[in-house]
């Protein structure tokens, strides 16, 4: 059920991918028999979604709504893939709703995708949710907090936004943690997990990322790296009671009483100074 990283990117299973959608699992199901989607087969119907993927079941899902029939959207996804050169990811272009036509934007190029006519762009402006070329601090945090408002109702469009600032800044701590946060929420266990881990390589002293790790790994039934993670945590913030709880529940759980005794102790005396 959980989405996992592959080849370096996200990729997601038919049931994330129908929570992020909003969409029953079946009707993804339909649109890959329809072939108007075309993910990784894993054998059988073990599907997994690339972000692209997901950005074309949503306009998809989007243009459904105005037609009766499926046809003229496989039509216009199967041009928008005409359109693109067989070395080059469709992730490349950018589709637009435009009041129900599917319009394909390639760089400074519009072309409406179902009928391949170009476009003049009079009014090119800069588009919500894409992250430019030439973009500064203060572009980078306008881009968060549009990700942050949108993460509940849109979870694609911050998922999307997430990954395309770790993309073009590999050392951004507070990008993999927003997007590990998203991707555990959307039930990406193991995509939560490695930025994670990323950001714990940027910052190794900070008690909150050794903290979610091992919340991560007990939600994983992983106890040995949980308690390896929050011993971290408390090495990097002593006073951490949520670490010292959690360890001294796993050392109940397997039997370690004295070491469970001892960190709830630790949260005794913590508890009793404040």
């Amino acid at each position: 059920m959980t989405a996992e990283a592959g080849g370096g990117a996200e990729t997601f299973s038919t049931r994330t991918a129908a929570r992020i959608l909003a969409v029953t699992p079946e009707r993804i199901r339909y649109w890959v028999k329809r072939n108007l989607v075309r993910p990784l087969n894993l054998g059988g119907r073990n599907y997994r979604f690339a972000f692209n993927d997901l950005l074309e079941m949503r306009m998809a899902k989007e243009l459904l709504g105005t037609r009766q029939h499926i046809d003229p959207i496989q039509r216009t996804l199967e041009r928008v893939r005409a359109l693109v050169d067989p070395e080059r990811s469709v992730t490349s272009l950018k589709l637009v709703n435009d009041e129900g036509r599917i319009v394909v934007r390639d760089g400074p190029v519009l072309i409406e995708a179902e009928t391949g006519q170009l476009i003049f762009d009079f009014e090119r402006s800069y588009q919500p949710g894409k992250v430019e070329d030439g973009f500064g601090p203060a572009r980078v945090r306008e881009r968060f907090e549009e990700a942050r408002r949108v993460a509940d109702e849109d979870p694609l469009k911050a998922l999307t936004i997430y990954s395309e600032l770790v993309g073009r800044e590999p050392g951004n701590f507070e990008a993999h943690m927003r997007l590990a946060t998203l991707l555990e929420r959307e039930g990406d266990l193991a995509g939560a997990m490695r930025h994670l881990l990323g950001a714990a390589t940027i910052i190794p002293a900070s008690a909150d990322v050794h903290l979610k790790l091992g919340l991560l790994y007990r939600k994983k039934d992983e106890h040995q790296n949980a308690l390896r993670s929050f011993q971290r945590t408390l090495e990097c913030d002593p006073t951490n009671v949520e670490a010292h709880r959690n360890a001294a529940e796993i050392y109940e759980a397997i039997g370690r009483k004295r070491d469970s005794q001892r960190h709830l102790s630790a949260i005794h005396r913590l508890i009793k100074g404040d």
